[in-house]
């Protein structure tokens, strides 16, 4: 049987920086013998909103797989630029941590993303990646997608056909992989009421130590890679803020400077407001089955704008 994890170029395997795109990477590598040819990239976009433990887990997996990872980063959107100077390539220790390329983008747009124009992961991820490719004079490619069999209602997206001069292929899909095998290869034999506990008593990096790896990207499914990402649910977004105190204040900015709310409902600065006038507002479902915020964000969200 062909194996699934093995794929011919020209492709690009989409990095979002989540466990299971991350264990996708380790299955090609191992497939290709430990590195992959010429032809076949990695790419990581930044928008300068992923979380700090995102960032370390994707220069973790680069620096211990021996595997290049392309960090690339949005510009401008300007058609009127060469395509190489609409993104930037950047490393760990340059990478954007105060959000300026999502900033870029919504004050280029003058408006915020939101629930029924979601265009951040297309202009910022999406985009930029084709970018990347066109740059290298790539006319059609493959773009690998992080996407398990136990999620049918995105693979089912993915897998339709599109007018891009790329062609979606879901190795996790092929191989029937789902979210119990991701867990096993981060966690062992541990099972999610353990790792919870372990993460509250011993911390994230002396849990790494006893993890199969070595290393595990350090964060709950309701955290996900964007800090304060539109799609989580409101009570979620208050834990995080009173975790992490400030975490949504450039969401709240942003509102202001893009005249428009992320949420219908509700502006981040009240998600703040209700976080320091009610600090004990938050009670329980952290770990519900909301969907895992560290999946391909791509696959949440609408065409470009």
């Amino acid at each position: 049987m062909t194996n699934p994890y093995f794929i011919q170029g020209p492709a690009l395997i989409s990095f979002s920086g989540g466990r299971t795109s991350a264990y996708m990477l380790k299955m090609m590598l191992d497939a290709h013998g430990g590195a992959f040819p010429p032809d076949v990239h990695v790419v990581f976009a930044n928008t300068g909103k992923e979380r700090e433990e995102t960032l370390r887990f994707v220069h973790e997996c680069q620096a211990r797989w021996g595997v290049p990872i392309h960090w690339v980063e949005f510009r401008s959107r300007k058609v009127s630029r060469p395509i190489e100077e609409r993104f930037e390539e950047v490393t760990f220790e340059t990478a954007s941590r105060a959000g300026e390329p999502f900033e870029a983008l919504i004050r280029d747009k003058q408006y915020t993303p939101n629930a029924v124009m979601r265009w951040c992961t297309a202009e910022l991820k999406v985009r930029v990646m084709k970018w990347f490719m066109q740059a290298r004079g790539y006319k059609n490619w493959v773009n690998i997608v992080g996407l398990r069999h136990d999620e049918q209602h995105r693979v089912a997206k993915s897998r339709k056909p599109n007018k891009e001069a790329w062609t979606n292929v879901l190795p996790l899909d092929d191989a029937k992989a789902s979210q119990r095998d991701v867990f096993r290869f981060w966690f062992g034999k541990l099972s999610i009421s353990e790792v919870v506990e372990a993460c509250r008593t011993l911390g994230g990096n002396a849990l790494a130590m006893l993890l199969p790896q070595g290393f595990d990207l350090g964060l709950f499914g309701f955290e996900g890679n964007c800090d304060g990402c539109m799609l989580k649910a409101r009570a979620k977004l208050w834990e995080i803020e009173r975790t992490k105190p400030g975490t949504l204040q450039w969401w709240a900015d942003m509102e202001v400077i893009g005249k428009g709310q992320f949420v219908t409902e509700y502006s981040y600065a009240e998600l703040i407001r209700d976080v320091r006038t009610q600090p004990d507002l938050f009670a329980g479902g952290l770990f519900d089955n909301d969907p895992e915020m560290d999946a391909e964000c791509g696959t949440w969200c609408g065409e470009a704008a």
